[in-house]
């Protein structure tokens, strides 16, 4: 069975005015790996207005791991091609991955996000 996790990545415009969303609907779709992927890997793709996110539950999300690694790559290579490190970017990403364990939660966005990805965990009775 082994260690699972989930992980969300969210690819958003930061500037409406200077970059169509369009323009990043075009990019994932050429880009993004997750069309190939085996059946394990599977994610749910939600386009929104402005962003894209893909969400992954209950996977082995190791870094020896075939897609993992390619999904990775397809971040870089997005902060290349909207240069997200630059202070008037027009794109930026996020990337949460939370395991089993509670304090086990990874982070990794651009710079320039809005901070639209978080974690909230609690302990719900009825």
């Amino acid at each position: 069975m082994g260690y699972r996790s989930n992980v969300s990545i969210v690819f958003y415009i930061v500037n409406k005015v200077e970059m169509p969303t369009a323009a990043l609907k075009l990019w994932f779709d050429e880009n993004y790996p997750a069309k190939e992927a085996k059946e394990e890997w599977d994610a749910t793709i939600i386009y929104g207005d402005d962003y894209v996110l893909v969400e992954y539950q209950d996977v082995k999300w190791y870094p020896g791991y075939t897609h993992p690694g390619e999904v990775n790559q397809a971040i870089r290579n997005f902060e290349a091609a909207f240069s997200t490190a630059e202070q008037d970017t027009h794109a930026a990403y996020e990337m949460v991955r939370t395991g089993e364990e509670t304090e086990d939660i990874e982070e990794d966005r651009s710079d320039h996000s809005d901070y639209r990805l978080g974690v909230s965990r609690q302990i719900v009775f009825g």
